[in-house]
């Protein structure tokens, strides 16, 4: 009995420590995939919104009322008339301000000019974005306004008249509103500068806070920059090798015990920052202590099976003991009863006593019995609803351990699917995502458009909208820049599948057809079809029908379609819904 338990023992806590083991290495390998994952959205959420303002200011630097303030500044009508453009703009592209700089760093006209704290008058030549637009480029920058105190990006550009530099247009993005989109999330995401202090984050209390403790010097050079203003930059006390890439993280408080993170970090050349996820380990602790109880659970079971076992061995050789001495008692009573009649009634009498105490043994005995019964069927009770806490990773440990391995199997193969979907996915966004060359390339037109459709599909299948393809039996080549391409059929696709939002028939259909050497591609919906009298400006910068939006998706579609050769029109079909056509050269026929 003891070398049995010691067994069990020994068994248990070999068990315990592969299971951990197991557990820990799986939990973390999924973290990794999941952060990874998170940070790529995340990034990619940051690029596309810093695209958004991208273009802006280039748009504005030839605008009349921009070059007309800055070749007469002291003109108080016309910059009365660019403060109210300039604020019809921010309103329009959902700014945090903009504002026009002239050649020597002075605001002269900007969109909170009747604010108390408006920048006409401020000087920014200090500032990297404008000393980045004065010689010629397009500047980026982030920082704390001085005058407001808030987080911005900046995007600025020059204004140029006569091939000349008179001034720099400057657009602000409001950083707080991508936080609110991250908010609520179980994962600490961060964009942090070259000094590990963060800058854009979900979690308020580490806003310009560094991740670790910065040197004098550094903190010298930081006071010098103004990024920050008076800020003072305190530390999170961070420890680990923070710029690995995955790496686990410890941050050291004032509370008993120091919270445990799996970091990720990408870095983001263009905008000059890095952005990382910060995951707490607490989800692979947690099951971890499950897979302990869980355990332990059923090496009690065992163990109280083991012991119902051996008693009921005891039991069995109790019983073959009474027998024994039983019928040597009734060996005696025979002799005794061809002795002396009466000492035979008497010896019957204490037989018959003895035979019902052996009753009552025997009662006790089957008691017992169907206790250790009762005991298996609890415990395989038991083992259902333990086997029901886990996911489908869990369902896999508790049949891999009773040796189902079907059951596993089938586990593991929904869970590989799911990574398969996911990784197309990931995959699909990040060629979508990637910088376009500009260049202009032979690719078959049919892939982009399969491409496009992929990528609008779970949004297909979400607002329930079907499409459908007619290829017109044609295999052409197209002489564009396919992500550019692709860029505006999925700019079409959205728009249609708004368009088809309150119809009782939600459905786009896409055609091709050849005129000579052109290809046009024609995007129809069954929506109401676009007013008439938004038809001559649709494609105009800044005109939007919807609530919210640029206004720009069309405009930037128009031109991206003019510099590969091509055109796009918009119309109303006969009957319902509206027709988009793109036309493009065909660069080489393959049917």
């Amino acid at each position: 009995m003891l070398t049995t338990r010691k067994f069990l023992i020994g068994f248990y806590l070999i068990s315990l420590i592969i299971l951990s083991s197991w557990i820990w290495r799986s939990g973390y390998a999924k973290l990794v995939s999941q952060s990874n994952q998170q940070l790529d959205i995340f990034a990619a959420h940051l690029q596309s919104q810093l695209q958004r303002f991208n273009a802006i200011p280039k748009l504005l630097f030839d605008q009349k009322w921009v070059v007309a303030s800055l070749q007469d500044p002291d003109n108080r009508l016309q910059q009365q008339k660019t403060n109210r453009y300039l604020k019809h703009v921010n309103n329009t592209i959902g700014a945090s301000d903009t504002y026009l700089i002239d050649l020597n760093g002075t605001t002269i006209a900007a969109n909170n000019w009747r604010d108390e704290q408006t920048f006409i008058g401020k000087n920014f030549a200090f500032r990297p974005y404008f000393q980045q637009a004065i010689n010629g480029q397009q500047g980026r920058y982030f920082a704390l306004g001085t005058t407001s105190g808030q987080r911005g990006y900046y995007f600025s550009s020059p204004v140029i008249n006569a091939d000349k530099i008179i001034g720099v247009v400057v657009v602000k993005m409001d950083l707080s509103k991508i936080e609110k989109e991250w908010t609520g999330k179980q994962a600490h995401f961060m964009v942090t500068d070259d000094d590990n202090v963060i800058f854009i984050s979900n979690t308020q209390s580490w806003l310009l806070h560094s991740l670790t403790p910065l040197s004098t010097e550094q903190l010298q050079k930081i006071d010098r920059s103004r990024r920050y203003g008076d800020k003072a930059i305190a530390a999170l006390n961070f420890s680990g090798p923070l710029e690995d890439n995955p790496a686990l993280l410890q941050l050291t408080t004032s509370q008993s015990f120091a919270t445990n993170y799996l970091s990720m970090n990408k870095y983001m050349p263009t905008a000059g920052w890095t952005v990382r996820v910060f995951a707490p380990l607490t989800a692979i602790f947690i099951d971890m202590a499950i897979g302990v109880v869980v355990l332990s659970l059923i090496f009690w079971l065992l163990n109280l099976r083991l012991k119902l076992s051996m008693h009921k061995r005891q039991r069995a050789k109790d019983k073959e003991l009474l027998r024994i001495k039983t019928k040597h008692k009734l060996k005696q009573e025979v002799k005794r009863r061809t002795a002396d009649l009466n000492s035979e009634i008497i010896e019957r009498q204490k037989m018959e006593q003895t035979l019902r105490d052996t009753q009552k043994e025997l009662i006790q005995t089957a008691k017992l019995a169907v206790l250790g019964q009762l005991s298996a069927s609890i415990s395989h009770e038991l083992n259902n609803p333990l086997a029901a806490i886990r996911s489908y990773a869990d369902n896999a440990l508790v049949f891999l351990q009773r040796e189902q391995y079907q059951s596993t199997q089938d586990n593991l193969q929904r869970i590989i699917h799911l990574t398969e979907r996911m990784a197309k996915i990931s995959s699909q966004l990040k060629f979508f995502a990637r910088k376009s060359s500009g260049e202009l390339h032979p690719v078959p037109l049919l892939n982009v458009i399969n491409m496009a459709v992929e990528l609008v599909k779970p949004q297909l299948k979400s607002n329930q909208v079907s499409i459908t393809l007619d290829n017109g039996n044609m295999d052409v080549q197209v002489n564009v820049d396919q992500v550019q391409l692709e860029q505006v059929l999925v700019n079409l696709l959205s728009n249609a599948m708004q368009a088809v939002e309150d119809a009782s028939d939600k459905h786009i259909h896409i055609s091709l057809c050849r005129e000579q050497e052109q290809v046009i591609v024609q995007v129809d919906d069954s929506g109401t079809g676009i007013n008439a009298t938004n038809l001559p400006q649709l494609f105009d910068p800044f005109f939007t029908t919807k609530e919210t939006g640029l206004g720009l998706g069309l405009s930037i579609s128009h031109k991206i379609m003019r510099n590969m050769h091509g055109n796009i029109k918009a119309e109303n079909r006969p009957h319902y819904g509206a027709r988009f056509s793109l036309t493009l050269p065909i660069a080489t026929d393959l049917a």
